[in-house]
């Protein structure tokens, strides 16, 4: 099995950087989506051009992100040049929208029981009464807080539905429907479902997540001390730059090997039916 995932990374890989031109798109494509989102929080609703702007770039963000994952779902089959494949992708990104909408009502309904329940946890409570507590006069031994497992409870599963789980089905719903269509994507919804969370395709999710996720993160919090302020400006600037190369190229990288297995997948599946099929005696 994990042979089977590092061969997937290694050909998305060279698949990528072979077609130079497929990458540059994306790379331009993902730095404006990050000057899109950056704007947005940045510009201030005081006028109506503003106000529009702000519209513009809520639209926008989006809508590139979901281009970026309908190339990067495509570009590993190698059929066209760059610029048909960004075509395609602005013609059929929308189609990603619709598959993900079952996905979104789910993660939005998530996302309110987990406030729901959050608020009456054991430990929102502790800190409502912590805070009511007048301060010591003197500063006394701090004793151990006990665990509150609700808490821990509800904790984790947000983590996995919405770092894994959810992440997890997505991707492989826009890799059906960029591959097959969305009429193929809904009919084969339950089964591309189940590959998502099979073992090798989780696996090779974590795998990428350190690439596109991890890495980048630790690029962007880690200080560098510099002796001048234009070398530490300079570091600055690099650690930056290696942490937007690292989330698109490690993003882009997961889906194709992602998108490999479940082809490899459906495959081996098809011809094991095919060859039970041929194995049962006809009847008299």
């Amino acid at each position: 099995m994990m042979k089977r995932i590092f061969h997937a990374f290694a050909s998305a890989s060279r698949e990528l950087f072979r077609r130079w031109g497929a990458l540059l798109i994306l790379l331009v494509l993902y730095v404006a989506m990050i000057g899109a989102i950056y704007l947005f929080f940045a510009t201030r609703e005081a006028t109506i051009g503003q106000l529009i702007l702000s519209l513009l770039l809520a639209l926008a963000a989006p809508i590139l992100f979901l281009v970026i994952q309908t190339m990067a779902a495509r570009y590993s089959a190698g059929n066209g040049r760059a610029l048909t494949l960004l075509r395609g992708s602005l013609r059929d990104f929308w189609k990603l929208l619709v598959i993900s909408l079952p996905l979104i009502v789910i993660a939005v309904l998530a996302v309110y029981l987990f406030a729901r329940f959050g608020s009456t946890a054991p430990a929102a409570t502790v800190r409502e009464a912590v805070r009511a507590v007048p301060a010591p006069p003197r500063p006394a031994s701090p004793k151990p807080q006990p665990v509150h497992w609700q808490s821990v409870a509800l904790t984790t599963l947000q983590y996995l539905l919405f770092l894994l789980l959810f992440p997890l089905a997505a991707i492989h719903l826009w890799i059906a429907t960029a591959r097959d269509g969305l009429k193929q994507a809904f009919k084969g919804y339950a089964r591309m479902l189940g590959r998502a969370f099979a073992p090798t395709a989780v696996i090779t999710y974590a795998i990428g997540f350190i690439f596109f996720a991890v890495v980048p993160y630790f690029l962007v919090v880690t200080k560098t001390s510099a002796a001048s302020v234009w070398l530490d400006i300079t570091l600055l600037v690099l650690r930056l730059l290696l942490a937007v190369l690292f989330s698109l190229v490690g993003g882009v990288v997961t889906v194709a090997a992602l998108g490999r297995l479940s082809a490899q997948g459906g495959s081996e599946s098809t011809a094991h039916a095919s060859e039970s099929a041929g194995h049962v005696p006809a009847e008299a």
